[in-house]
């Protein structure tokens, strides 16, 4: 098996124990219907989304740039998955343990790591359920050209904002189905554009999705911050009360199949209630 990041894989049989490190094994596993053995982002493990609160998940320390290598070994996984960009170092230390590492670049690339995951783990009947029902949904909301213009931004992670470029898997999304007017952040960004209240006016998006990383918990809220900015106040979306906070649970942090499903199920029935009047894909969202 090659990875998508072209590294070899191999495991001596499927795979039942799996440490996930990113949130695009999480997507991937709740698509298989195979609960990660261990994980860092608990609140994306526990999300209804995935696997919902009573998950027997072990959840790891340490964050997901630095997880707890200690941690995932003590899991006794036949399988680690993690992200091409952040955990290419860490087959090291994980003693003989197969790494899988994703990197979801292009919109079939969500199928193309499904599928290899659904490989690795004895799960292709499963996969091939999960994809039909991918597509058939992004079918159902019809993508095209449509006039009115979205955004979605985050911030809390450091004193900067920054949206999802055109190159990031949620902007490439969203610009299939709305209006995305946001350039491309380039190659090695992974797809975040940091700029400034000043361009985000220029633009003036119609509604705005933001996603607050809430790094520091002794400052106030993402939206707190912002709407103390006079540009801010500024913009239709908040004149028109159609500023919505993004779910941390999941958004931001997933390219595969199901996460792409709720971001289209959250975006476009709100932005276009007379085309959508109702979500799709029949996944539950919220909490």
């Amino acid at each position: 098996m090659t990875d998508l990041t072209g590294r070899e894989v191999s495991v001596p049989k499927p795979a039942t124990r799996v440490v996930c490190l990113d949130g695009s094994c999480i997507d991937a596993l709740a698509e298989l219907g195979l609960q990660p053995v261990a994980s860092v982002q608990w609140d994306q493990v526990t999300s209804p989304l995935f696997f919902g609160p009573d998950v027997s998940t072990t959840k790891l320390g340490g964050t997901f740039f630095e997880p707890d290598i200690e941690g995932v070994v003590a899991a006794n996984p036949e399988l680690v998955i993690g992200s091409g960009g952040v955990h290419v170092e860490l087959g090291k230390a994980l003693g003989g343990v197969p790494l899988y590492l994703n990197r979801i670049a292009t919109d079939e690339a969500a199928v193309d790591n499904l599928r290899n995951i659904a490989e690795l783990t004895g799960r292709r009947e499963q996969a091939d359920a999960a994809i039909e029902k991918y597509r058939a949904t992004l079918a159902a909301y019809k993508p095209g050209s449509r006039p009115t213009s979205a955004l979605s931004m985050y911030g809390g992670a450091t004193d900067d904002i920054g949206v999802d470029a055109l190159d990031s898997a949620t902007g490439r999304l969203l610009a299939r189905y709305t209006n995305y007017p946001w350039p491309n952040a380039g190659e090695g960004q992974s797809g975040f554009l940091e700029i400034g209240l000043e361009s985000i006016l220029k633009q003036d998006p119609a509604y705005i999705w933001v996603l607050d990383f809430g790094f520091d918990p002794k400052k106030k809220p993402l939206l707190e911050q912002l709407a103390a900015q006079p540009l801010w106040k500024r913009l239709s979306a908040v004149k028109n009360g159609q500023v919505y906070a993004a779910d941390s649970a999941w958004w931001g942090t997933t390219s595969g199949t199901r996460g792409q499903q709720a971001v289209l199920d959250t975006v476009l029935p709100v932005m276009y209630p007379d085309e959508f009047p109702k979500p799709l894909s029949g996944l539950p969202l919220g909490r």
